[in-house]
């Protein structure tokens, strides 16, 4: 039987490999007080509430998105057109805006990048200011899109 022995950030490594199976053991002590490591909490995107939370917010995020199309892809032309369009948008940023906070504060910080600045550009839209709606709403985007690399990493733990 070999062993080896490795110490990193004040723990100590133990790998024994032996025998005719070529079994091993990893072993994990704690550091120079030896007391067991405690174990990390779950990462935010498997922990139950945070899941709920996601869950409960898919309709939102859906209904957001297609609610975005006609401003951000600069379909509404007019503004007697506009009003339906901006109400919708108006009323899902909204919408995901006052949905209760996720569990995890950085998770719910990072997902509601950018709902302000669609709020800002259904008001502009609703007052008839179609270049500032679209202006506004590729910013609320441009924070969305930001955003979405770090949630994305809080969520796996990183």
């Amino acid at each position: 039987m070999s062993m080896r022995r490795w110490k990193s950030g004040g723990l100590a490594f133990l790998l024994v490999a032996g025998g005719t199976f070529g079994a091993g053991v990893f072993i994990v002590s704690g550091g120079a007080g030896g007391a067991p490591a405690q174990a990390a909490p779950p990462p935010p995107g498997v922990q139950p509430g945070v899941q709920k939370w996601m869950k409960d917010r898919e309709p939102l995020q859906v209904e957001l998105n297609d609610a975005l199309v006609p401003i951000a892809l600069k379909k509404v032309t007019s503004a007697p057109a506009a009003k339906a369009p901006c109400q919708r948008l108006k009323k899902a940023a909204h919408a995901m805006r006052v949905q209760g906070k996720a569990p995890n504060a950085k998770v719910d910080e990072l997902a509601r990048a950018g709902l302000v600045k669609f709020e800002q550009g259904a008001d502009a839209c609703l007052a008839g200011d179609l270049p500032g709606a679209q202006r506004l709403v590729a910013e609320g985007l441009a924070e969305r899109t930001a955003a979405s690399e770090p949630l994305d990493d809080t969520l796996d733990g990183d």
